[in-house]
């Protein structure tokens, strides 16, 4: 198989993740947190210390391990923060690329009364126009949230130029990195980024079941989930401190070793060499559809090179791209995502609504030698053959 869907989730992962999980589950599988027996604040010191690499990989300047919030995923992680954050009479600004763990928040909390927001366009490539998100500010805006990278064009946004932005009006910025994290520096102090929403098991390597919250200084959710926490257990609310304050009930200790082994693996590479890799691969891919008659990609135009993730979408005349996927699948062993990818809005700009597109994402163990294999099969499909 050649595997092209890593905006879904990486794969492979490398091999350290599978052993750090492994040497886990024999060594150290004991609930962290929940006991003063040595194993277990073993267990426990092994989860702290990695809220504080993730805490310096994203450059929070709170310098609070504490402020590393873990989820099971980046869903999760940001309906922890629109909810936690966001009160009644808020305004929110996002934008028309926004993944569904976004706006299906945003439109439950509008149902219900709690706020209301607006979403700034964004062009025929999946870039969003700062002036924008400018526009729609009000002075009831509490919170402006932008998808760091587009999971349908891998259009990256100006998010300095937003961060100043939010950062002069006194407005939250809540970045969704799920697509980002990994692959593209995330620098929150320098950036003005007030929350990153992460997952693990995309650019940062680690296993499903992972992701998280990192809140910088000025972000201060309110609890959202109760339970049990391993400390206070007579108090009746959840406590106040962080990171109890967002955390309920037994973290994914496993996940998160795996996660702790896949950071290290891409500090150790590098965020930017991973992406000259994975963004060299889409040129050349792009290159190689342009010359297939019936193919469009989308998002990739004129003037956009060097703004996007190694994320291609891509259409064919007269062929669903439910069926080129099926093909893909059945007759070339190649593995891509294809209809609207959880991120509905964006393909009325684009012009792929309502059936979506066909996605190729590369990874880290993609190669230059898959390329024709990939040529070769998309110039049968258009074809009909």
């Amino acid at each position: 198989m050649i595997y092209c869907d890593n905006a879904a989730t990486s794969f492979p992962k490398p091999e350290a993740v599978a052993a750090a999980m492994n040497a886990h589950l024999a060594t150290e599988a004991v609930n962290p947190g929940r006991a003063g027996f040595d194993l277990a604040l073993e267990a426990g010191a092994r989860i702290d210390a990695l809220r504080g690499d993730l805490g310096r990989f994203f450059n929070n300047p709170a310098r609070d391990p504490d402020r590393t919030i873990f989820t099971p995923n980046a869903t999760l992680a940001l309906n922890l923060a629109i909810r936690g954050l966001c009160r009644p009479g808020d305004h929110v600004v996002a934008e028309v690329t926004a993944h569904n763990s976004v706006l299906r928040p945003l439109h439950m909390l509008r149902r219900r009364g709690g706020l209301t927001f607006d979403l700034a366009p964004c062009d025929s490539s999946g870039f969003v126009d700062p002036a924008g998100i400018e526009r729609l500010i009000t002075p009831a805006t509490r919170m402006v949230i932008l998808n760091h990278a587009s999971n349908v064009t891998g259009a990256v946004q100006a998010v300095a130029e937003i961060g100043r932005l939010c950062r002069g009006r006194d407005i939250l910025l809540l970045l969704d990195a799920a697509q980002s994290a990994g692959v593209l520096t995330v620098d929150m102090a320098r950036d003005r980024i007030d929350v990153v929403a992460f997952t693990g098991h995309k650019g940062l390597m680690g296993p499903t079941g992972t992701g998280g919250l990192v809140l910088g200084p000025r972000a201060e959710p309110v609890a959202i989930l109760a339970g049990g926490t391993g400390v206070r257990s007579a108090e009746l609310f959840q406590p106040e401190t962080l990171p109890y304050r967002l955390e309920a009930g037994t973290l994914n200790a496993v996940g998160l070793a795996g996660l702790q082994a896949g950071l290290a693996w891409v500090e150790n590479r590098g965020p930017d060499r991973i992406a000259a890799h994975e963004t060299g691969l889409a040129a050349e891919f792009v290159a190689l559809c342009r010359g297939i008659a019936g193919l469009k990609v989308l998002g990739h135009g004129t003037g956009s090179a060097g703004r996007h993730l190694a994320v291609v979408s891509l259409t064919c005349a007269g062929v669903d791209p439910e069926k080129i996927g099926t093909l893909l699948d059945v007759q070339w062993g190649i593995a891509v995502r294809t209809g609207l990818h959880c991120a509905p809005l964006i393909h009325a700009a684009l012009g792929s609504d309502p059936a979506g597109t066909v996605r190729f994402s590369f990874g880290p163990f993609s190669t230059k030698e898959q390329l024709p294999r990939l040529q070769e099969a998309l110039t049968a499909i258009a074809r009909g053959s």
